[in-house]
């Protein structure tokens, strides 16, 4: 399999899946910070000291070397004591755009360190985000949070020094932290298609649809591929992604034709060639059945909003 044929790296790719490094934070004392939900992938790992980290009710303990993964539209609280009433996020940053660390010194205690990023995630990154549990726990020790360690270690270098080409180091490196993040996920917490893909009658299966979007699945084809019959690899793979076999093939189609009609100058009737439908009208009510617009609708926004960037860059 080559790279171009990972899924999870295709989807990494969609429009707007892109990392960003966030501002750290350095706290003393008794204290806890309250984060709203935002429609990002949030991540933080804690480089010094202790924390708790509360989500949907529940807690986690949290050490130097542990990292976590929070999944979008889940607002979180974390800090030294969570029986304290909390402050807000966009006050404890507040005017901190451009400096490594905020600070937040809540008395006498022990000190927290903690280094963070977040991913925004576009209407084409839904299969991505819905094969996430709402909270992934890299535990100190673990490979993935020894891989974390590292980049960050590297990042901070890069925050210290500010060489030429530092932001851009810097947002390469938060992107792979947050790959390490999600493929370090533990087998028990994981679900949907990444998931799937270790299965060796479902994965097969996944990486052949997104080797071939255009081409004309029947289910009898990717049974096949499973070595399964049609009703035993639809049951598995309805159980193992969450979807029936179709319905992934759809909306991953319709990511890719998100993706294609954002380019400038592409037509509807060339995506729609490519992605297998015989007519734009066929293709059409497909699109719309996923995404709630037109084809030519969707690309219309994403031309004003192509302008609307351009003329601010000439401002």
């Amino acid at each position: 399999m080559s790279l171009a044929e990972d899924p999870l790296s295709q989807l990494l790719a969609v429009p707007g899946a892109q990392a960003v490094v966030s501002t750290g934070l350095e706290a003393r004392g008794r204290w806890a910070v309250s984060v709203p939900p935002v429609r990002s992938l949030k991540c933080n790992a804690i480089r010094r000291g202790t924390c708790e980290l509360e989500v949907q009710g529940r807690r986690w303990q949290l050490q130097a070397g542990d990292c976590f993964l929070v999944a979008p539209d889940l607002a979180f609280l974390i800090g030294s004591d969570l029986t304290r009433s909390p402050r807000p996020a966009a006050d404890v940053f507040a005017g901190c755009d451009d400096a490594p660390f905020a600070r937040l010194d809540a008395g006498d205690g022990p000190e927290t360190v903690c280094l963070g990023g977040r991913m925004d995630v576009s209407q084409s990154a839904a299969l991505l985000v819905e094969a996430l549990p709402p909270v992934t726990i890299a535990a100190a020790g673990t490979a993935a949070a020894a891989t974390i360690g590292w980049l960050l270690d590297r990042l901070e270098v890069e925050q210290r020094e500010a060489a030429p080409g530092a932001a851009a180091m810097a947002t390469q490196i938060m992107q792979m932290v947050f790959i390490e993040l999600i493929r370090g996920i533990p087998a028990d917490a994981n679900r949907g298609w990444i998931a799937a893909l270790s299965d060796p009658r479902i994965g097969p299966a996944i990486r052949a649809i997104h080797r071939e979007p255009g081409r004309n699945w029947r289910l009898e084809d990717l049974a096949a591929i499973g070595h399964l019959s049609r009703s035993q690899f639809a049951a598995r793979f309805r159980s193992a992604v969450g979807r029936a076999p179709m319905d992934y093939l759809l909306h991953w189609r319709m990511t890719l034709a998100r993706n294609a009609l954002a380019k400038p100058g592409t037509t509807v009737s060339a995506v729609a060639a490519e992605l297998g439908y015989a007519s734009e009208s066929a293709f059409g009510v497909a699109f719309r059945r996923i995404t709630g617009t037109t084809p030519r609708q969707s690309a219309r926004q994403t031309c004003r909003a192509f302008r609307n960037v351009q003329r601010f860059g000439e401002e």
